[in-house]
């Protein structure tokens, strides 16, 4: 399968929970509602989601003549203007712009649809978060337009969002579309497409997605660069996120304080937050591995383990085993160590292979450090994965 698209364009346009956000966005147009838009601070790949709704609303709507048009509230309105006296200011002639007065029965808001103020253009309003959001979200309750060809809003907001209860305004929150899910669907295609990132293995590509995704979250942008950052024969995720951290195009990623964002916690030193991240993975990805290998071994020495049990009293949890499929790699380490009394010179279970006696000692060491909340390192990994 070849994918001939950047993956930014390939996660807003083709991932479930991204493309969502933008459906959801040019719906709301369509039927002729403003939109806030909730995003974190640390949104992946924004500039492609803008392009993408502009592009999906322009092949969809009628109105030919409408634009979608960016504002930056920090770079744009320096001097802090209300939005409606910033809105006059730069799109109305000095004649209309000076017109308006607050002491008149007409609102800002009604004068700016009179005059054709905005006519034709949906402003997207970026840059917002804290008062600021609050003033511009106040005054779009307050702009009740028909149609989208007399002016439009989408808010970009970050942070907590006032009540909006207005029929004319669609809230939509990004964090309610998208999941760390979505973000190991795009890494399982990036690895599908690259496969030398994934050794050309079905396990490496499940345990690596998963991981990726599971440490960056919802950070799509970080995981897509993680993904190639890291060999995980030999390195950690970790190892990766250290050098992601100090790349020029990520130096801003993160600063929110008191962000779980991966690039905050690695770089406040909340490690063990970001490992235990990977133990989650490791809980879903190789805990059933281990699983699985422990039964092979189990059914291949089911008739020396079914003696074991019969000839001596085996307990685990309190509770005596007689089946051989319910023997721990735990109980089979302590049945392989365990001389017998009567005859010193006879464990208490033998197997005859040294490269399995070890595999289940190795098995028992990874199994033990998942199971209490520790991670395998890279070469346990690249041992369980390989199976060697």
């Amino acid at each position: 399968m070849m994918i001939n698209v950047p993956w930014e364009e390939f996660w807003w346009n083709n991932i479930t929970g991204a493309h969502i956000v933008v459906e959801k966005v040019v719906n709301a147009l369509l039927e002729d509602k403003m939109v806030i838009l909730k995003i974190p601070s640390d949104l992946p790949w924004r500039y492609s989601m803008r392009i993408s709704i502009n592009t999906a609303f322009k092949e969809r709507t009628d109105s030919r003549g409408v634009v979608i048009e960016s504002i930056d509230v920090v770079d744009d309105n320096q001097e802090d203007l209300e939005p409606g006296r910033f809105l006059l200011q730069r799109y109305a002639s000095s004649a209309i712009s000076k017109g308006y007065r607050e002491r008149s029965k007409v609102s800002i808001q009604e004068y700016i649809a009179q005059k054709n103020v905005i006519k034709n253009r949906i402003l997207w309003i970026k840059g917002l978060g804290g008062e600021t959001a609050n003033k511009w979200i106040k005054f779009c309750k307050g702009f009740t337009p028909k149609t989208a060809s007399e002016g439009l809003f989408v808010l970009e907001v970050r942070g907590k969002v006032n009540s909006l209860e207005s029929k004319f305004i669609e809230y939509i929150d990004f964090s309610e579309c998208v999941n760390n899910y979505d973000v190991q669907l795009l890494n399982s295609f990036i690895l599908d497409e690259d496969e030398e990132i994934a050794y050309g293995s079905d396990k490496w590509k499940k345990y690596i997605s998963t991981t990726v995704a599971t440490v960056c979250d919802v950070d799509a942008e970080v995981s897509e660069r993680l993904l190639h950052e890291v060999d995980f024969r030999k390195e950690s995720a970790i190892d990766g996120i250290a050098r992601i951290a100090e790349m020029k195009e990520f130096v801003r990623r993160g600063e929110e304080s008191g962000s779980n964002h991966v690039l905050w916690l690695y770089r406040n030193n909340e490690h063990s937050k970001l490992e235990h991240r990977i133990w989650v993975a490791q809980v879903q990805i190789l805990f059933p591995i281990i699983e699985m290998e422990r039964i092979e071994l189990i059914k291949k020495y089911r008739n020396e383990i079914n003696q074991a049990l019969m000839d001596n009293h085996i307990t685990q949890y309190g509770k005596q085993v007689t089946d051989s499929m319910e023997v721990e790699l735990g109980t089979l380490c302590y049945m392989m160590s365990y001389k017998q009394e009567r005859e010193p010179n006879y464990y208490m279970l033998y197997i005859p292979d040294e490269a399995d006696r070890n595999r289940i000692r190795f098995l028992h060491e990874c199994r033990n450090a998942i199971a209490h909340i520790s991670i395998c390192n890279p070469e346990q990994v690249r041992k369980l994965l390989d199976k060697i």
